[in-house]
């Protein structure tokens, strides 16, 4: 392969930066389009041209881009807040990429709602609010408990489930009073409040390639953090019947189609329920969380490679081994402190069957219970032959570990 890769930032975890090399590896010279090179650990040694500019500014990104049009043979990004700026940038410049209108019904979840409820899909019922005022319509709409979230989120930020209406109203307007992200973007000023669906959680990864959404394969989830909704883990694959594998495959090709998804990865989170497969929500990106790891173990498949393979409009390769099971559990504090001292990496890692230690928590640092994914500091991956195997293997690791938090 030759050319260069446009990435549109990255996500803070790493994969952004594997990303980068992976492109260099595969023959392409990567060029990194960012507000802020020093976000990114990592960085200088992926060899990638680093081009400094305004992301959230589409004038200062095209200029950016301009001087390098003429050799740009894709756009990508790992970044949830990237992704309707790499397809409306791929869309200007020509190079494959999906129909920016898609990725910004993505994006914005009361719009991923309206575009589902027209296709007939099964999903919680739901209400988008823009002002406080509005709250207590939108819960009589969609019944108690209910839970209220940013229309356009990440990372589980911001979620929670209220169980009255004073908690609704209070959530409401902590959602609405943040009008700029994470990322120094401006934020919509709307909640969205939607039925508490209670059933077992899954994400279908999906692939889209020759003109067809192809499932790679359904994860497990586990959550943690009641009111809140903070992914403890993932297990791949799913184990689950045929006929609801298959519910949740259809359900999750129609609802892609229904908001117009044509390209590349998507992450598509399902609650199964007694009357079906509910949708969640879809990201029109490769999934996070380290599914991919998961995936890679257990199938011997690079999905950030075939994302990048996508993004240039070569061939894309899904074919898979199906060896064993995979898994992640997350680290998370039961109290709010700071941590003290971190002891048992070795230890764990030299387990059987544990693939990979994270800790990311340094002493010092102030953790707390967790409300978002961001509150995580660590994770062990592990192998097994049964989902038992794994089960325990993992409940070993972390067992292993030893983060002492103190006031």
């Amino acid at each position: 392969m030759r050319g260069r890769l446009a990435c549109v930032e990255a996500n803070t975890t790493g994969t952004g930066m594997i990303a980068l090399r992976t492109a260099g590896e595969l023959g392409l010279d990567p060029l990194f389009l960012t507000g802020g090179p020093e976000r990114y650990r990592g960085l200088a040694a992926t060899g990638a041209q680093v081009v400094r500019c305004d992301t959230n500014d589409p004038g200062s990104l095209l200029a950016a881009v301009a001087p390098y049009a003429a050799e740009l043979c894709g756009v990508t990004t790992t970044s949830d807040f990237y992704v309707a700026t790499v397809a409306e940038l791929a869309a200007h410049l020509g190079l494959p990429g999906n129909p920016p209108e898609a990725v910004r019904i993505c994006r914005d979840k009361g719009r991923t709602r309206r575009a589902l409820a027209k296709a007939g899909l099964r999903q919680p019922r739901f209400a988008v609010v823009h002002d406080r005022s509005e709250t207590s319509a939108a819960v009589a709409r969609v019944g108690l408990p209910c839970v209220v979230k940013p229309v356009g989120g990440s990372g589980s930020e911001d979620v929670r489930l209220c169980a009255t209406l004073a908690e609704a109203l209070a959530q409401v307007a902590r959602v609405l009073s943040v009008r700029v992200n994470v990322r120094g973007q401006v934020c919509e000023p709307a909640a969205l409040v939607e039925e508490y669906l209670e059933g077992p959680e899954f994400s279908v990864e999906m692939v889209h390639t020759d003109g067809e959404a192809r499932c790679v394969g359904i994860v497990a989830k586990s959550l943690t953090g009641h009111p809140y909704f903070v992914e403890s883990g993932h297990l791949y694959p799913a184990a689950v019947g045929a006929a609801d594998g298959e519910a949740m495959r259809e359900t999750v090709r129609l609802a892609l189609a229904a908001v117009g998804v044509q390209h590349g990865p998507t992450h598509t989170e399902v609650r199964l329920l007694p009357d079906g497969v509910a949708v969640v929500e879809i990201n029109p990106r490769l999934a996070g969380g380290m599914i991919p790891e998961l995936i890679s173990l257990v199938d011997g498949l690079d999905l950030l490679e075939q994302q990048i393979r996508g993004a240039i409009g070569a061939p894309v390769t899904l074919e898979q081994r199906h060896e064993g099971y995979a898994g992640i559990r997350f680290l998370v504090a039961d109290r709010a402190g700071e941590v003290r001292a971190v002891s048992g990496v070795e230890r764990a890692a030299a387990l059987p069957g544990v693939a990979r230690v994270g800790v990311t928590a340094a002493p010092g640092t102030r953790v707390g219970p967790p409300r978002s994914a961001y509150d995580r500091f660590g994770h062990v991956i592990a192998r097994g032959g049964t989902v038992t195997e794994l089960t325990e293997r993992l409940d070993l690791a972390a067992a292993a570990l030893r983060v002492e938090v103190g006031e």
